[in-house]
C-alpha cells in the first residue's frame, strides 16, 4: 500500500513539474476578501501566461487587482520548487510589498500536500532555498542584498514607482544568467521611464491588461440612474450590462464620482493608464511629444508688438540642465502666444550669445534667472548694452535703501508664485503651450513626495521656468510698450499696424500722414509706399 501510494506520489509530482496549470491545482491563494481558496486561473492571469510562454522577456502593464502578482508568484514558484539550481529573484518598490509579495510563496508552499512539500534548506524572512539549490529571493530594489547570485528569473515588480527605474532595472539585468525569463510588472505612474520603456523598441514584448478582463468586474444590481458620461464610456468600450452596473457602483463609492481617480485605478487602454497616473502639476497632458534641441522659431517679430523673453540657464554640462528661453508675444496680455524658443546644452557663454540676438530680434524684455550661472548672462547682456532687462527691487541692509537689482530671483517665496501663474495661463487656455520642449517637460513636472513640484526623476523643467518667467515678465512691459509705441510709422503700412497693435488712431502734427473729418487717411505718394520705401514688417 505504502509502495502504490508512493509511486501515485512520483507520478503527481511528474505531472505538476511538467505543467503548470496541472500543479496549480494543488495551490491555495488569499481572495480579495483574504479567505484563503483554491487558485483558479482568471481569464487575465490566462492571457499572462500565453504571452509568457511565447515572450519570456515581457512588460506587463495593468489595472489593479487583477491578480498578476499572484499568478507571477505561483509560476516562479512552480519553476523554482521543480527545476534544481533555478533562482528567482523579485525587486519590489518597498519594504512592505517585499513582504506582501513573500507572503505570496510562503502561503504556496505551507498549504502545498505533503508529498509536494520538498525540503527546505533555508527559509527565512525573504528568502525560500530548497535542498536542490531552487530558491526565490525577495527584496526591494534598492537592496545590495540582491547582488552576488546569479538568477534564472527575475520578476521587477511595479517598477514605474521605483526611485530610479531604468538604472535600477539595468543594474538587475547584469544578475541574470543566459536565456533568463524577466518580468517587468507595473501599475502606470505617469509619464516617467516606464512609459518611455513602454513606447521603445527594447527587447521587451507588451502586454497591457485592463479592469474589462477581470468577470469579477461586474454585477447585477441596475442602479436607478447612471451618469451619461460612464454611459458613454460603455458605449465606446463594448461594456455589458453588468459591466456598466459595476462601473457606476465602484466610479461612485470606490473613487468618490472622481472620474480620473476610476481612470487611474481601472485603465482600459495603456495610453490611458499612463496619462492619468501620476501626481502630475498640469492637467493637460501630451502623450506623444519629443523634445529638440536648438533654436524654434514659430512666428517672426511684428513692429509695435511687445515681447518677453524667458531665460533659464545651466552649466553647460554634457549631463547637466538644459539652458533654455521663450520668447513670448505679450501685445494681448490675456492671450500671450509663444514665437521662438531654445533648448540646449552649451557653457554660458555662447547662450548668452543666443539670448542677446533673441532679445535683440524681438526687442524683449529679457527675464533672466539671477541665480547661480543667469548672473554670467545679465553681465552679458549689460556689456553688450541691451537696454531693456527686468529688474526687481530689493533692500539693501547695508546702505539701508531700496535699491533695483537685474533679474528674477527664484527661491523660496517666489518660486511658487512663478509657477502658480504659468499653470493658470495653461490651465485657463490664455496661453497654449505649443513648443514640443515646453509640452515635454510638462509631461513628468510632478509634485514630490512632499509636495513640491518639479521636474520628475531624470527629467528636466528647464523651459517650464523659461516659460514662467516670461509670462512673469509681463509685470514689467509698460516701459517697454511706451517706448516701442513711441516709434514713427514710416509709411502707410506701418500707420495700419500701429492701429491694428492699439487700436488708437495714429496722428502727429505735420505728419504726411493725416485724417479727413471721417477719419479716412489721404492716400500716401508714391515716394511713401513705393519699390524705393516698402511697408515694413517691424
Amino acid at each position: 500500500m505504502a509502495r502504490k501510494r508512493d509511486q501515485r506520489a512520483q507520478e503527481e509530482i511528474k505531472k505538476c513539474a511538467q505543467d503548470f496549470r496541472y500543479f496549480c491545482r494543488y495551490l491555495k491563494i488569499a481572495d480579495k476578501r483574504g479567505r484563503l481558496v483554491p487558485f483558479v486561473l482568471l481569464p487575465a492571469q490566462e492571457s499572462f501566461l500565453a504571452t509568457v510562454e511565447q515572450h519570456p522577456w515581457t512588460y506587463i502593464l495593468k489595472a489593479r487587482q487583477l491578480g498578476m502578482t499572484t499568478v507571477i508568484a505561483a509560476r516562479m514558484f512552480w519553476k523554482a520548487l521543480f527545476t534544481p539550481n533555478f533562482k528567482v529573484g523579485v525587486l519590489a518598490h518597498s519594504g512592505e510589498s517585499a513582504q506582501a509579495i513573500f507572503e505570496i510563496y510562503r502561503r504556496l508552499y505551507k498549504h502545498l500536500p505533503k508529498f509536494l512539500e520538498f525540503r527546505t534548506e533555508r527559509a527565512n524572512i525573504r528568502e525560500m532555498k530548497f535542498f536542490h539549490g531552487g530558491m526565490v529571493r525577495v527584496t526591494t530594489a534598492n537592496s545590495e542584498n540582491f547582488r552576488g547570485t546569479t538568477y534564472q528569473a527575475l520578476h521587477c515588480s511595479e517598477f514605474a514607482f521605483w526611485n530610479d527605474p531604468e538604472k535600477t532595472i539595468r543594474s538587475a539585468f547584469q544578475t541574470c544568467g543566459p536565456d533568463a525569463e524577466i518580468l517587468l510588472e507595473t501599475t502606470a505612474n505617469g509619464l516617467n521611464d516606464a512609459h518611455r520603456l513602454w513606447r521603445e523598441e527594447n527587447g521587451f514584448h507588451s502586454l497591457f491588461i485592463p479592469w474589462t478582463e477581470d468577470p469579477g468586474y461586474s454585477i447585477k444590481t441596475k442602479p436607478k440612474t447612471i451618469n451619461p458620461k460612464l454611459k458613454q464610456y460603455a458605449v465606446e468600450r463594448g461594456l455589458s450590462e453588468g459591466q456598466l452596473n459595476w462601473l457606476h457602483e465602484t466610479y461612485a463609492t470606490k473613487c468618490m464620482s472622481n472620474w480620473n481617480t476610476f481612470l487611474q485605478e481601472y485603465p482600459s487602454s495603456a495610453e490611458e493608464a499612463f496619462i492619468v497616473s501620476g501626481e502630475r502639476f498640469f492637467d493637460i497632458v501630451f502623450p506623444d511629444v519629443q523634445p529638440y534641441e536648438g533654436l524654434k522659431v514659430y512666428a517672426e517679430p511684428v513692429k509695435y508688438h511687445i515681447y518677453t523673453v524667458g531665460v533659464d540657464v545651466a552649466s553647460g554640462s554634457p549631463s547637466g540642465d538644459y539652458s533654455a528661453f521663450c520668447v513670448l508675444d505679450v501685445t494681448d496680455k490675456k492671450s500671450p502666444v509663444i514665437v521662438s524658443a531654445f533648448y540646449g546644452r552649451m557653457p554660458p557663454h555662447e547662450f548668452g550669445e543666443e539670448v542677446r540676438k533673441a532679445c535683440a530680434k524681438y526687442d524683449a524684455l529679457a527675464v533672466v534667472e539671477s541665480n547661480s550661472y543667469g548672473l554670467a548672462i545679465l553681465e552679458y547682456l549689460v556689456a553688450k548694452e541691451y537696454a531693456y532687462i527686468f529688474k526687481r527691487t530689493q533692500y539693501d541692509k547695508m546702505a539701508k535703501r531700496w535699491v533695483e537689482r537685474l533679474g528674477f530671483n527664484t527661491n523660496v517665496n517666489t518660486r511658487p508664485v512663478l509657477l502658480s501663474k504659468i499653470h493658470e495661463f495653461i490651465a485657463n487656455q490664455w496661453l497654449v503651450p505649443n513648443d514640443r520642449c515646453l509640452q515635454f517637460e510638462m509631461n513628468t513636472f510632478v509634485y514630490n513626495d512632499k509636495g513640491k513640484p518639479e521636474a520628475g526623476p531624470r527629467k528636466h523643467d528647464d523651459m517650464v521656468f523659461a516659460a514662467a518667467l516670461a509670462v512673469a515678465g509681463m509685470d514689467q512691459v509698460d516701459v517697454l510698450e511706451q517706448e516701442i509705441l513711441a516709434k514713427k510709422p514710416r509709411n502707410l503700412a506701418e500707420v495700419l499696424q500701429f492701429e491694428m497693435t492699439t487700436g488708437k488712431l495714429y496722428t502727429k502734427q505735420g505728419s504726411d500722414y493725416h485724417r479727413d473729418r471721417w477719419g479716412v487717411p489721404e492716400a500716401p505718394s508714391l515716394t511713401d509706399v513705393g519699390a524705393d520705401n516698402p511697408p515694413s514688417g517691424r
